[in-house]
């Protein structure tokens, strides 16, 4: 075992490897034993298309333009004439959203339309920004996948580059944890209990392939089973929703729409760290003691939407992930954390 501490977390590189530093996973286990199907290909857009808002946190205005990008490109966001490739080594640390920088030029807050490159499969894509952040639209990852749709996914000549780990990645933060075993699909997954009225404990999973293995679900269990088995019941059955013909694909009606959220006795303390200043009851979810600022969207919105904001930041591993990832009581600082250990030991392979 190898830990390494980032900040305040504890990071722990390798769990549970064999005597003799043998690993437990196979690094060519793409498929499943015996399977001949061959990859899925890369995915991009027909055509580009512009999304326009305003910016959660700077409260400026913003236009997006999202462009078709050419095999193996990746997600790439440009502004100012500066690329920015969306991956673990362009993170620039920013409180209570993800953010990328290259050469000085900064773009915030694309946890969202990561998320919706993620759950649509679109794998190459440029990305223009005429400001310093991605609009906030209405909090959630519907707007960008929905623009993405109407845009039209066209499939391209090369297979999907798949990121695998070789071994389990676990970071915490004391009762703070996101923990990666290895799959041979993504699930991702994220529990939250803030012990208010309506931030009662809840989780939620989705699957974007075959649900977790026991062996998956014990090495998880191994590592959190001290929290209230409310947290982890979701972990057993993943959401993987039946596509009926023409329907929209499960991560449009069962992810996207969870939004952003906050309580309200956290806004203080936001705006003090000259965040949230494009905040609104648009595009925010505000919990008062009494209730929502709108109807919830779903029972458990809030830890879907952490399960959303995890998925937008896995994409920084820089491929299709192959892994089953939860996150317990986590935010965006942890989340990269263990974006960037998976990224150091996993092989991403064409």
């Amino acid at each position: 075992m190898t830990a390494a501490r980032h900040g305040g977390l504890r990071a722990v590189e390798s769990l549970d490897a064999r005597p003799g530093g043998e690993i437990p996973y196979s690094v060519m286990a793409f498929r499943s034993p015996g399977s001949s199907t061959p990859l899925p290909r890369q995915h991009t857009l027909a055509a580009p298309v512009e999304l326009r808002g305003t910016g959660l946190h700077t409260g400026l205005p913003v236009a997006i333009r999202m462009l078709p990008a050419e095999e193996d490109h990746g997600i790439v966001f440009r502004r100012d004439g500066v690329t920015i490739p969306a991956l673990v080594d362009h993170i620039d640390e920013s409180l209570r959203c993800s953010a990328l920088a290259n050469r000085g030029v900064q773009v915030m807050t694309v946890e969202h339309l990561l998320a919706a490159a993620v759950g649509l499969g679109v794998d190459n894509l440029l990305v223009e920004v005429d400001g310093p952040e991605i609009p906030a639209m209405d909090g959630s990852a519907l707007p960008f996948a929905e623009a993405m749709l109407a845009a039209t996914l066209v499939p391209q000549e090369a297979p999907v580059r798949r990121v695998l780990l070789r071994e389990p990645v676990w970071v915490s933060d004391g009762d703070r944890h996101v923990i990666a075993v290895p799959a041979d699909s993504l699930t991702v997954a994220a529990a939250v209990d803030y012990q208010r009225p309506y931030g009662a404990a809840q989780a939620y999973s989705f699957s974007f392939g075959q649900p977790p293995t026991l062996a998956s679900l014990s090495v998880v269990h191994t590592r959190v089973g001290g929290l209230a088995e409310e947290l982890l019941a979701a972990l057993r059955h993943p959401a993987r929703v039946a596509v009926a013909e023409n329907a929209p694909p499960p991560f449009v009606c069962e992810v996207a729409p969870a939004r952003t959220f906050c309580f309200a006795d956290w806004i203080p303390a936001i705006h003090s760290a000259g965040l949230g200043g494009g905040g609104s009851l648009e595009n925010t979810l505000v919990l008062f003691d009494d209730g929502p600022s709108t109807p919830l969207r779903f029972p458990n919105e809030l830890a879907r939407h952490k399960t959303l904001d995890l998925l937008g930041d896995l994409a920084l591993v820089g491929g299709r992930l192959c892994a089953f990832v939860v996150a317990i009581k986590a935010g965006h600082a942890l989340h990269l954390a263990a974006a960037q250990l998976i990224r150091r030991q996993a092989d991403a392979q064409g």
